[in-house]
C-alpha cells in the first residue's frame, strides 16, 4: 500500500486574495508531484444555513464522481466540520494555529462556535495533524491520534537573492533598510507594534515592507530578499510560514514567542526571540542593522529539521495511509 497513489480531496476555505491559504494550495501541487491525484474544493465560509447544504449537495456530487480515497480540511472551525459530514471516506484534518487557539480579532460567539466546529471536526478525524507542538498541546481531544507537520517550504523558490536586484525590481529606494512585515491581519499580526518600531528606528533609515495579501505568492521571495530582516509580533500563531521562508533566504528574524517559532530558530545565526514591545524588537533590528549582518544559515537548518516540502510532503503522505488503514 505504501507505493499505492491516492485520490485525494482538499477543502480548503475560499478567500479571493492569492496568497490566502498558500500553505494548503502548496502542498496540494507537493502531492500532486509525488504521483497523487487531487481536487480542490474551496469552500465558501461565511455562514448561512442554505448555503451550507447548497455547497453540501455540490461536495457530495463531487465525492460520488471523483471517488476520492481521503479527504483532507487544510483549517478547523466551519471549513472542517463541513469537511467531516462525509461519512464514507476516510477524513484527516490539519489545524493551523487560530482554527484552535483565541483570536481577538472575530466576535467572542463566533470566536467559541469555530472552536466548536474544530472539536467535532477532530472527533470525525481519522488522523490530525498539527503544525506545531504548542498547538497539539491545545488540542481538546484527539491528541494519540495527531502529529506535528508544519508545513513545507519550497527550497527552489525560497532562497537567497541579491538585495540589490530585488530592489531594482521592486521599485525600492537603494539606501533604505526595509523590514519585512506580513500585516494580512493586522489587528492580530500587531501592526501597531510594527509601525512604532520604525519610529524608534527613524535614524537608520527604516522603513516597513508590508504586505496585506495583494501580492502574488512566487513574488513573495524578492520581498523577502529586498529586506533586511523580518520582523513577527503578532499575537498568536501557528507555525507561520513568513519564519520559514525566511530562513529558507538567509534572512535575519526578529520575532516574539509565539507558535513554533522558538523551536524553528534556535539553531539559527542572527535570529533573535523577543518580548512583545516595539523597545526589544528596535534593540536587535538596530544590531542587526549596525553590525552589518546579511546571512544566516536558516537554509541548513531548515533542511536539517526536516521541513522542506518534499520532507514534509512524504510526511503528509505516511499520515493519509495511516488513516486509510485506520478507516477499513
Amino acid at each position: 500500500m505504501e507505493d499505492k497513489k491516492l485520490k485525494i480531496i482538499h477543502v480548503i476555505p475560499y478567500h479571493p486574495l492569492p496568497s490566502s491559504f498558500i500553505f494548503a494550495k502548496r502542498q496540494v501541487e507537493d502531492l500532486t508531484e509525488l504521483g497523487h491525484t487531487n481536487e480542490v474544493f474551496f469552500f465558501k465560509t461565511a455562514f448561512s444555513v442554505k448555503g451550507f447544504f447548497s455547497q453540501l449537495k455540490t461536495f457530495r456530487k463531487l465525492i460520488e464522481d471523483f471517488k476520492p480515497d481521503l479527504i483532507h480540511a487544510h483549517y478547523g472551525t466551519i471549513n472542517a466540520f463541513f469537511a467531516s459530514r462525509i461519512k464514507n471516506v476516510p477524513f484527516v484534518v490539519s489545524f493551523q494555529g487560530s482554527d484552535m487557539n483565541y483570536t481577538s480579532d472575530v466576535h467572542w460567539i463566533r470566536e467559541k462556535l469555530g472552536k466548536f466546529l474544530s472539536k467535532k471536526a477532530a472527533q470525525r478525524a481519522q488522523q490530525i495533524i498539527c503544525v506545531s507542538e504548542r498547538l497539539q498541546d491545545n488540542l481538546p481531544l484527539g491528541k494519540e491520534k495527531s502529529t506535528v507537520v508544519p508545513s513545507g517550504i519550497n527550497t527552489k523558490l525560497f532562497k537567497k537573492i541579491n538585495i540589490v536586484d530585488c530592489k531594482k525590481q521592486l521599485n525600492l529606494k537603494e539606501s533604505t533598510n526595509y523590514i519585512f512585515f506580513n500585516a494580512n491581519n493586522p489587528i492580530v499580526k500587531r501592526l501597531d507594534i510594527a509601525k512604532k518600531v520604525v519610529e524608534l528606528l527613524k535614524d537608520l533609515n527604516v522603513e516597513l515592507l508590508s504586505l496585506n495579501g495583494n501580492v502574488t505568492p512566487n513574488e513573495i521571495p524578492v520581498y523577502l530578499n529586498a529586506s533586511i530582516a523580518t520582523l513577527l509580533c503578532s499575537d498568536s500563531e501557528g507555525s507561520p510560514m513568513v519564519i520559514k521562508e525566511a530562513m529558507a533566504c538567509g534572512l535575519p528574524i526578529v520575532s516574539v514567542d509565539v507558535g513554533d517559532v522558538k523551536s524553528r530558530i534556535e539553531n539559527v545565526e542572527n535570529c533573535f526571540v523577543v518580548p512583545q514591545n516595539a523597545s526589544d524588537i528596535a534593540q536587535k533590528i538596530r544590531h542587526i542593522i549596525e553590525s552589518n549582518v546579511t546571512e544566516t544559515n536558516g537554509l541548513e537548518v531548515l533542511i536539517a529539521q526536516g521541513i522542506d516540502y518534499l520532507s514534509v510532503v512524504k510526511k503528509v503522505e505516511g499520515i493519509y495511509l495511516k488513516a486509510i488503514k485506520n478507516f477499513n
